[in-house]
């Protein structure tokens, strides 16, 4: 399990506030599963299952936003950016389905995978596209 919670970090901002206000609830979601898993046995469980849908339902939509002011940006990496959008949430549906499955599953691994997941896209791959969506709310 993952000694350390996951939190917002000014560095991790894109200078675009509803994009830095879904990463802040992303990251949000991310901590409340982390707490919950520690405690452990049945209440890991029950939070993951819980947890889990809401974070797929909302890292779709915030992708699909993220996404949006990519393209209308003209973000030349867009597909490959996409495609680490949707294998993330592949992973998280396969890993979600996995964890039904078990009998006594332990969270620790998907822990974190999904932190270190958030926090190297919001770190790196996200910072990329900075200077695309600057230039497109500049223009406005």
């Amino acid at each position: 399990m993952p000694d350390a919670q996951i939190e917002w970090r000014e560095d991790f901002s894109v200078g675009n506030d509803q994009i830095d206000d879904q990463h802040k609830e992303l990251i949000r979601i991310t901590g409340e599963f982390i707490s919950h898993c520690q405690i452990g046995g049945v209440v890991a469980k029950v939070a993951f299952l819980t947890t889990i849908q809401k974070a797929v339902h909302y890292v779709k939509t915030h992708f699909a936003a993220e996404e949006a002011v990519m393209k209308k940006a003209g973000y030349p990496e867009f597909e490959i950016h996409k495609r680490q959008h949707e294998e993330f949430v592949n992973e998280v549906v396969r890993q979600a389905k996995m964890f039904e499955r078990e009998d006594n599953p332990n969270p620790g691994e998907f822990s974190r995978y999904l932190m270190n997941w958030i926090v190297e896209h919001i770190a790196d791959s996200d910072k990329k596209y900075i200077p695309y969506i600057a230039r497109l709310d500049s223009a406005r």
